[in-house]
């Protein structure tokens, strides 16, 4: 007699897009339920004026506006997307001409696959590009060769993640030299640029160091116990595999084609590095930059116009979902616009600040800053809506404007890596396969302990008068 036997069903959570299209329905709802209102802005259209803030006519999102916000969204984002596109395009280029294997093979072997040297190399050079504001955009465009260096590790997709975006992110976190957090914040809150970078060399020294410490120590768990991975470590079936014959004997093989591909590879990002630092460009230039990388990697590698539009093409497609991501997180912010309920909700968690004591309105700051993150996720947006109310309001609670700017460094940065309507998080997640609620999982608790000596940061320097 056979028997049957009945599963239990398991709560799986949903996807990110099913995630998001559930946090747009109840941003819906909300425009129903909080009041409109605006500030007014100043000439230049993006500084809120402090003490403008005043009520509007209601206007809450109908069933159209939900179909119609994901459109809106795309559009918002189309520049990241488009860029999304042109980066899968360009990498699957280089990648046909052998050039990333080679070299994946190649930093192997002169590493011995030490990890614990790789990921803090790269830690490095991702925390110092997004010291100077280059590090996110740049983050996006090199995580398809972090997740075929973590296939070879035998790590997981959250270690390419987070060894892309956690170091560069928090790169922002103190630089004295950021250009798009702290010198926009300055300016703003009427200080001299780069005041007080010793102290926030520092604090950047303590932070990163940490990031870094805390990807490394994932990574040692998981290499030692595959089983502790939160979402399955790479195995031999991958792409790359476990053929380390093979590989070094590609590493000896590095050709004069693959050096001069790495050699164009390396110029373009310190191109737009220096072109972000000195003529502060963005993802358009970086999009051009990537043009140039598809077009000199097809020439050099000997590809033929037919080979290098299938390559392109082909690269392009898997980057669809990633791509369709950062529509459906702007998406959230189109809805808050449109309904005006977005300075609403700034102005009504701003206003219990004035009731606490100096060091506890820094940390108050600093979990406004944080919560901003949700509505507001471009850094200089931020800046221009924020700002503007928090210098004032530190005057008022006795916050030196110095501690107030940290209050929203540390906020922005460390808040970035945690809501989904940041779009490059979402991308880059996207691109590597990893779902939302398991990249939370791997990022919450080192938001915590960030959080935690953010707030140290602002108690202590705020006692001692940093001014």
């Amino acid at each position: 007699m056979e028997t049957t036997k009945k599963q239990k069903k398991h709560f799986e959570v949903p996807g990110t897009y099913v995630i998001l299209t559930a946090l747009i329905v109840l941003m819906i709802l909300l425009t129903y339920i909080l009041p409109a209102g605006t500030y007014d802005f100043a000439e230049d259209g993006k500084t809120v004026i402090p003490g403008t803030y005043h009520h509007v006519e209601s206007n809450p999102a109908g069933i159209m506006d939900f179909f119609n916000c994901f459109f809106k969204g795309m559009s918002k984002g189309s520049g990241t997307i488009f860029l999304i596109f042109m980066i899968g395009g360009a990498f699957k280029m280089l990648e046909d001409t052998g050039t990333i294997k080679a070299a994946i093979a190649w930093l192997i072997k002169k590493t011995k696959g030490n990890y614990k040297i790789i990921l803090p190399a790269i830690g490095i050079m991702m925390a110092a590009l997004g010291s100077v504001g280059a590090g996110n955009n740049i983050a996006l465009a090199f995580a398809p060769i972090m997740i075929m260096v973590c296939k070879k590790l035998k790590l997981d997709p959250i270690v390419a993640v987070a060894a892309m975006y956690i170091p560069s992110s928090t790169g922002t976190v103190s630089s004295p030299i950021e250009p798009f957090n702290t010198l926009i914040g300055q300016e703003i809150a009427g200080l001299p640029q780069m005041s007080g970078a010793g102290v926030r060399l520092i604090a950047w020294i303590i932070f990163v160091a940490v990031a870094i410490g805390y990807i490394v120590r994932y990574a040692n768990r998981i290499s030692k116990d595959p089983g502790k991975s939160i979402v399955g470590c790479y195995s031999d079936d991958e792409e790359i595999g476990d053929q380390d014959a093979a590989l070094a004997d590609v590493a000896d093989k590095l050709t004069v084609r693959h050096v001069l591909c790495l050699i164009v590879l390396l110029a373009v990002f310190v191109v737009y590095a220096y072109g972000t630092i000195k003529y502060t460009w963005g993802i358009s230039q970086l999009g051009a930059c990537m043009m140039i990388l598809a077009f000199a990697s097809g020439i050099i590698g000997g590809m033929t116009p037919d080979q290098m539009e299938k390559s392109f093409a082909a690269g392009a497609k898997t980057m669809t979902y990633s791509a369709l991501l950062v529509g459906f997180a702007n998406a959230l912010s189109v809805i808050m616009t449109d309904a005006n309920i977005m300075h609403t909700v700034i102005n009504a968690i701003s206003i219990p600040l004035g009731a606490l004591p100096a060091a506890l309105s820094a940390v108050g700051m600093f979990i406004v800053n944080l919560l901003m993150n949700i509505f507001i996720s471009s850094s200089s947006g931020q800046a221009y809506v924020i700002m503007p109310l928090m210098a004032p309001l530190a005057d008022v609670v006795g916050v030196t404007r110095q501690v107030a700017v940290s209050a929203y460094c540390f906020g922005e940065a460390i808040g970035n890596p945690l809501f989904p309507t940041a779009a490059l998080i979402m991308g880059i997640c996207g691109i590597a396969g990893v779902k939302y609620d398991k990249w939370l999982k791997f990022v919450v608790p080192l938001t915590g302990i960030l959080g935690g000596l953010a707030i140290v940061f602002l108690v202590v320097t705020q006692t001692l008068g940093w001014c």
